[in-house]
C-alpha cells in the first residue's frame, strides 16, 4: 500500500470551480458584472464537470466573485494605460518564418544592414526556439529572401498589416494589458498571427483585411471616455 505521503488529495470543487470560470472569460466577465444566475452556473459546471455537490459550487462561485471585486483596483489600472495609449497602423507588411541557425542571423544581417540604418524601414527580428520570424515590408522581400537563400526559409506570409499599441511606461508595472488586447481581438474573431511585445510597444501582425476591424475596437477601447476626458490620444497610419 502506498504511504499517506504519497498519495496526493485530488481537486476540491472549489478548485474545479475556479478553473472552470478561468477557462471561460465570458463567464468571468459577467462574474464581474453581476449579471450571472449563479445557480444555473453551479448546475452547468456539476454537469460537465461530473461533481455533485450544487452548494459547494453556487458559494465557490460566490467567492470567486467577491475576489474579483478586490481584483478591481488593478483592472481600473490596465484601462487607464489602454485609454493613455496610441495607435500606430502599417499596410503592406510580409513575414518570413526561417529555420533558426547563426548562419540565418548572419545572413539576415548582410541582406538588411543597409535597411536597419532607415528607421522609417519595417525590419524586426523575433528569434524562437525553433524558428526565426522576420517582420518586414513587402517591398524589400525580394531582397531579404534572395539574402537568405530559399532553402533556410520555412514560410512566407504576405498581404499582412501591423497593429501596434504604443502605451504609457506604467504598462511595465501593469499586469494583463497585453493579455486584455489579446483577448479582446480574439473575441471579435480577429487571429494575430505574430504578438510582439517590446517595452511599452505592443504590436499585433494581422491579414490586411482584418486591420479596420481591429483598429476599431482598439481604438473604441482607448477612446473609452472621451468625452470626460477630452480629445483621445492620436493615432497614425503608415504606407
Amino acid at each position: 500500500m502506498p504511504r499517506p505521503a504519497d498519495t496526493a488529495p485530488g481537486p476540491t470543487a472549489a478548485d474545479i470551480t475556479r478553473r472552470y470560470i478561468d477557462e471561460h472569460p465570458a463567464i468571468r466577465d459577467c462574474l464581474a458584472w453581476d449579471v450571472i444566475n449563479f445557480t444555473a452556473l453551479a448546475r452547468r459546471i456539476l454537469e460537465e464537470k461530473g461533481l455533485r455537490n450544487e452548494e459547494a459550487v453556487t458559494v465557490a462561485c460566490r467567492r470567486y466573485q467577491r475576489q474579483m471585486q478586490k481584483e478591481s483596483h488593478a483592472d481600473e489600472r490596465l484601462m487607464e494605460v489602454i485609454r493613455g495609449s496610441r495607435i500606430e497602423v502599417r499596410t503592406k507588411v510580409a513575414m518570413i518564418n526561417a529555420r533558426n541557425d547563426w548562419e540565418v542571423l548572419l545572413r539576415v544581417d548582410e541582406a538588411a544592414g543597409e535597411l536597419l540604418k532607415d528607421r522609417r524601414h519595417l525590419l524586426q527580428l523575433i528569434q524562437g526556439q525553433g524558428a526565426l520570424t522576420i517582420l518586414l515590408e513587402d517591398d524589400l522581400l525580394p531582397s531579404v529572401i534572395s539574402g537568405l537563400g530559399k532553402d533556410h526559409v520555412i514560410q512566407i506570409h504576405r498581404g499582412l498589416a501591423s497593429l501596434t499599441i504604443r502605451s504609457p511606461l506604467s504598462i511595465v508595472e501593469t499586469p494583463g494589458v497585453l493579455a486584455y488586447l489579446a483577448n479582446a481581438l480574439a473575441r471579435r474573431g480577429i487571429n494575430a498571427l505574430e504578438i510582439v511585445s517590446s517595452h511599452t510597444e505592443s504590436t499585433f501582425v494581422l491579414e490586411e483585411s482584418e486591420l479596420l476591424n481591429a483598429f476599431q475596437l482598439v481604438g473604441e477601447m482607448i477612446h473609452h471616455d472621451a468625452n470626460d476626458n477630452g480629445p483621445g490620444p492620436e493615432s497614425r497610419k503608415r504606407p
